[in-house]
């Protein structure tokens, strides 16, 4: 882990920040990991973010196979998760239970994901982008974009003091999420049909955590997914559908979700004992398209350039794979002045995701029918090579990786 630095204070006063290439609007994993590698490249690198660090998200919190490659391929070091500081837990593969079906199989030999508490890791990640020369202001707020005709020149930002700020580069990369103020803004995204919201603790004193990250699908629109992250704790996040969504309103939010979750079966003997660490955070409805565009001076990346279901648990990995795709284009696209890189990189990142997202639509549309969706799982199961194939694609595991070990229990 990198030594404390100092990344809470521009050493520019404000009225002077202008001097940028590129404003990376957002310092989740995509942002700071782009952020990261264009200061790397020489490219001037401004990095905002709304909150201060390190702040909480509502996150799976888990890192897949392809993640954790990402991390060692942006960080230089083949191993990057060696240098966590923090508790953290190596995850060897999944499970998903539906009743007494379930599917479970390990990740390529080799191959293994992390469990860890977010805000450490994108507090990591900022630290390296500031060590590699992006400067970074936090509790900095963009409200809108500068357009220079159809161009984006720039954004208009709010201080940590409430001041409004005019800050101009040659590009602008929203890297701000679902609820992307770039890409609202540049008005190419919109929700989509699929209505699902989550909400994410961490709990002390659930029993049976093993090194997987495991999915209850009991059906009625509800998955729990349990994921260990290290020092005894686990994360659980209880997606629900939009009308389970609306329940919620004028509840405990905390007694609500424990008691979601105790009502599955499987869970309610290790859940007895658990108890909730800080608080429960909402997130949704996460189907949020974006249109087709071409529009100079901006890029998007991460949940901010599309985004529909987390069942899957592949966030991260697009966020920081998506960073390592747009990085060279803005570093041509900078040198050429040639809009041409970026827009290859619109197409490169379609195209690397395609396969994941039909997953995600065949998944979630299947999970809606129980006796469909359990009939799937063993099915599946009953085939190595398909349960092999379903682990290196939800896994995203390097394409060395060959092999899998699928276990598939049910009566």
């Amino acid at each position: 882990m990198l030594p404390c630095i100092s990344i809470f204070h521009s050493v520019l006063p404000w009225w002077v920040m202008n001097g940028y290439d590129v404003i990376v609007v957002g310092a989740g994993p995509s942002g700071s990991a782009l952020a990261k590698l264009l200061a790397a490249s020489g490219v001037r690198v401004l990095m905002l973010d709304a909150e201060a660090f390190p702040r909480r998200k509502p996150c799976g919190e888990s890192l897949n196979p392809g993640a954790v490659a990402a991390l060692g391929r942006i960080m230089g070091h083949p191993h990057a998760e060696e240098s966590f500081d923090f508790p953290h837990s190596p995850i060897e593969g999944w499970r998903v239970i539906s009743g007494r079906a379930s599917l479970e199989a390990a990740y390529p030999a080799g191959q293994y994901g992390v469990g860890c508490r977010r805000e450490r890791v994108d507090q990591w990640l900022v630290e390296h982008a500031v060590r590699a020369g992006a400067a970074f202001e936090q509790r900095t707020r963009v409200e809108r974009l500068i357009w220079e005709g159809e161009r984006v020149a720039g954004v208009i930002a709010r201080s940590p003091e409430g001041r409004p700020i005019s800050l101009r580069a040659s590009i602008v990369a929203g890297s701000d999420g679902l609820r992307s103020v770039v890409a609202r803004h540049a008005k190419v995204n919109r929700y989509g049909s699929l209505r699902k919201a989550a909400f994410t603790t961490r709990l002390n004193g659930v029993s049976g955590l093993t090194g997987r990250v495991e999915l209850f699908t009991p059906g009625g629109g509800k998955v729990i997914g349990l994921a260990p992250i290290g020092g005894g704790q686990a994360n659980m996040t209880v997606a629900l559908s939009h009308a389970h969504e609306a329940a919620l309103a004028g509840k405990d939010r905390s007694g609500y979700v424990l008691r979601e979750a105790r009502a599955v079966p499987e869970l309610m003997e290790r859940l007895r004992e658990a108890e909730i660490e800080g608080d429960i955070m909402a997130c949704g409805p996460f189907d949020r398209p974006v249109l087709p565009h071409d529009i100079a001076g901006m890029v998007l990346l991460g949940d901010a350039a599309g985004y529909y279901d987390p069942l899957t648990g592949q966030g991260i990995y697009r966020a920081l794979r998506s960073a390592e795709l747009a990085a060279p284009a803005i570093v041509e696209t900078l040198r050429t002045r040639s809009p041409d890189p970026i827009r290859r990189y619109g197409s490169a990142r379609q195209e690397e995701f395609a396969t994941g997202t039909r997953l995600q639509h065949i998944i979630e549309r299947i999970s809606r029918q129980p006796l469909l969706w359990r009939t799937a799982l063993r099915m599946i199961g009953a085939s190595s090579l398909l349960t092999n194939k379903l682990a290196i694609v939800i896994g995203d595991c390097p394409k060395e990786a060959k092999t899998c070990i699928p276990v598939m229990k049910s009566p």
